[in-house]
């Protein structure tokens, strides 16, 4: 294996290339019935969903929420799956799209306070525990729209261009995102 091929820990899990042609069919057994195809596609992405999910919402029982929504809405979709060329931008699409649908219904109980043990979902696993807590709480200080394209650039390795689809944003508005959030972290980490 190639140093370029070896997986890349940024978090507490572990990024795996992106296999697109193994997920296209995955998407057609799928809709052609076979519910082996949306277990092989969890196992796939179950893990970067929930980064993302709790990028937005700094909530792992939230995250859960957002990323068992992927899956029912794959496992009902049908035959408009066929026509996705890109599964893991599909799925981070559609993250993100639950993710604001659930912030346009009026809550009962929303919490703002961030658990620490969400923290370390967040943070990651290559420094210590008090840094990852640090960076954990720094991160959770940026607005939405910054951390999430952190998460997805950074984390997730998405490039600007996947990352501004999956937001619905250009992908020069996701570059200036993404550096803006940068010099807020640095910051903010300097004040620690």
């Amino acid at each position: 294996m190639t140093k370029a091929a070896l997986p890349l820990v940024i978090t507490t899990g572990v990024r795996l290339p992106r296999d697109d042609h193994r997920d296209v069919g995955s998407f057609g057994r799928l809709v052609r019935g076979d519910r082996e195809a949306l277990a092989d596609l969890y196992d796939a992405h179950a893990g970067a969903l929930f980064r993302h999910g709790l990028a937005l919402s700094r909530r792992s029982s939230e995250a859960e929420d957002l990323v068992q929504s992927v899956f029912v809405k794959l496992a009902t979709t049908g035959a408009p799956l066929l026509a996705v060329r890109n599964p893991a931008n599909y799925m981070h699409r559609m993250l993100h799209t639950a993710w604001i649908d659930g912030q346009r219904r009026p809550a009962v109980t929303r919490e703002s306070a961030v658990d620490a043990d969400d923290l370390r979902h967040v943070a990651g696993a290559a420094i210590d525990q008090d840094s990852a807590i640090d960076v954990a709480r720094a991160l959770a200080e940026l607005p939405v729209a910054q951390r999430e394209i952190v998460q997805l650039h950074l984390t997730e390795g998405f490039s600007f261009r996947e990352a501004g689809r999956i937001t619905g944003v250009s992908m020069f508005t996701a570059a200036s995102r993404y550096r803006v959030a940068l010099e807020r972290l640095r910051q903010l980490m300097g004040k620690r």
